[in-house]
């Protein structure tokens, strides 16, 4: 399953990727994250706890940068983990590609094509349900990343408290219900104008 999604970082170009390449300064921001261990510059192992439908699942995994390719500012990544409980696993290879929007203001544009087995294929069965997950994951993150850079020493803490705890599974199913909602009268709308 291929989802397309981004996010805008409060920095120019050059010091967006010297930020967003530092793991362990970034992986609190991700909802659910848990860094373990870094074993080398360009791997680290890790845990995420994510809701796929109404089922709470908790990977543990590791990540590699394969590509880094700082000309074009653009990083492929390879993530493999397995569900905590033995209940399936996830691989996926994750590009993510950096551009000025703004002065001072860069897009990360993320593309990722992932594939889940086992019994958490099943929770997660609709690529509308996890795609909009993902992005609702991806918000939380910016958002924790913003405070990171911009905020204050008891607002960063406060932010990273708050990602521990992950994305509320109600937020991610009323989210999701939201956005199949608006694609669906939006469906409607276009068909009444033709």
């Amino acid at each position: 399953m291929k989802i397309e999604n981004g996010f805008d970082v409060p920095l120019p170009p050059a010091d967006a990727w010297r930020v967003l390449l530092d793991i362990e300064r970034v992986a609190p921001c991700l909802p659910g994250a848990e860094l373990i261990e870094a074993v080398d510059p360009d791997t680290f192992k890790g845990r995420v706890a994510v809701r796929l439908g109404p089922v709470a699942v908790s990977f543990v995994g590791t990540a590699r940068i394969e590509e880094r390719d700082e000309a074009a500012r653009r990083v492929r990544v390879k993530a493999i983990g397995t569900e905590a409980k033995g209940r399936g696993g996830a691989q996926a290879t994750v590009e993510f590609t950096l551009v000025q929007t703004a002065p001072r203001v860069s897009h990360v544009a993320i593309v990722t094509d992932l594939a889940l087995n086992g019994a958490v294929a099943q929770y997660g069965r609709g690529a509308a349900m996890i795609a909009d997950m993902a992005q609702q994951m991806t918000n939380h993150f910016a958002a924790n990343l913003k405070i990171q850079i911009e905020g204050s020493e008891t607002e960063r803490a406060a932010a990273a408290a708050e990602a521990q705890k992950g994305v509320s599974g109600l937020s991610l199913i009323f989210g999701a219900l939201w956005r199949a909602l608006r694609r669906l009268f939006g469906r409607a709308a276009a068909r009444a104008g033709d």
